[in-house]
């Protein structure tokens, strides 16, 4: 077939050309093979080819814009195009190699749904399995009686499909007392599983970004809402707890929640849950001499709020004033109450009062 007959025919065709991406490709390789050919056997200048390969690539060029323009069009098809157009047979060729390449790995590739299903096995097989995730994920227990120290075991001694079964369930429901755990596993010495805890690491990451954009919209929309500036500073809080970030990201974020709370607390100054706050920011950031020039006056009332404990016991043993810790020990002992929650600084408080001195 002579390369005048080959442009021929890609001329009736053209129309069809436009509507069915196979004919252009079958075309224009049967007439870059015709140009090869025909060269090889009447040794046509270089000057000749090149013109009938610059005809053939307007055809080609003008079969396949309409395809190209839509927007479920393959990029392969574009690289196809281009390839041919600037390299003749030689790009033909190479998108034919590119083309069986990527036959045989689609062979033994995997879809993303599944990739993601392997990264993030179902931790969960039968009901028995969500009833007994509905009682142990939703505060059932007391918070003494819950550890991290199961997830630890695992990552350390369990099998991958263990280890992920607990990475899923951390990134699912992230607590910052699950942050060792998570560390581990981004150290762990199979890959599968730092792959998958980087992955944890970013969900999370991401869930805080998205809470964050949210509140601030709703910031932009009613600004002076001392109840959203509240849950703003908390989400920047909470993010600094979560034990995955480094001490400087980690002091930023504590920062904004201080400075956020400090305006809140000049609105409502006698606020025992915002000084306790304050107070609490403070000593994180290792300021506890403003945290104990914030806690005084409340030290001098006749009785402490039950909030205001925690943080003055944390100020006056940073500052080393032990001799005061000592004298209101007691007084801070009578403003807890009996539940579990309290009993980790029930029984440090009880060190410092005088039947223990």
């Amino acid at each position: 077939m002579s390369p005048s007959s080959c442009l021929s025919m890609l001329s009736r065709k053209l129309e069809n050309l436009r509507s069915r991406p196979e004919l252009l490709i079958g075309g224009s390789v049967a007439a870059e093979i015709a140009l090869v050919l025909h060269g090889w056997s009447s040794g046509a200048a270089m000057t000749e080819l090149v013109l009938f390969h610059g005809i053939v690539s307007v055809f080609i060029i003008a079969g396949s814009l309409p395809w190209l323009r839509r927007s479920d069009s393959s990029a392969g098809m574009a690289l196809y195009v281009v390839s041919l157009v600037a390299l003749g047979p030689i790009g033909v060729v190479g998108c034919a190699v590119m083309e069986l390449v990527r036959w045989i790995s689609s062979r033994s590739s995997i879809s993303f749904e599944e990739w993601y299903e392997r990264l993030f096995p179902r931790a969960l097989a039968d009901r028995a399995q969500a009833l007994y995730e509905l009682i142990e994920w939703r505060g059932a227990k007391p918070s003494r009686e819950s550890t991290v120290a199961p997830f630890c075991d695992v990552l350390d001694q369990g099998s991958v499909v263990q280890k992920q079964s607990v990475v899923t369930l951390i990134a699912d429901h992230f607590k910052p007392e699950f942050s060792p755990a998570l560390q581990r596993a981004l150290n762990d010495p199979e890959p599968a599983i730092r792959v998958q805890a980087a992955t944890a690491v970013a969900r999370i990451e991401n869930h805080f970004l998205q809470r964050s954009v949210v509140l601030q919209e709703e910031r932009a929309r009613d600004p002076g809402n001392p109840s959203i500036m509240r849950r703003i500073a908390l989400h920047h809080e909470s993010y600094a707890q979560t034990g995955l970030l480094d001490s400087e990201r980690a002091a930023s974020e504590r920062t904004i929640a201080l400075d956020i709370n400090m305006k809140l607390l000049r609105a409502s100054p006698r606020d025992p849950e915002l000084v306790a706050t304050v107070a609490r920011l403070l000593l994180e950031l290792d300021r506890p001499g403003l945290a104990m020039r914030l806690l005084m006056p409340w030290l001098r009332a006749k009785s402490i709020p039950h909030p205001l404990v925690a943080p003055m016991a944390d100020a006056l043993y940073s500052l080393k004033r032990l001799s005061l810790l000592r004298r209101v020990s007691a007084r801070l002992l009578s403003s807890l109450t009996a539940s579990a929650e309290d009993e980790p600084i029930r029984a440090s408080l009880g060190l410092w009062t005088p039947a223990h001195g």
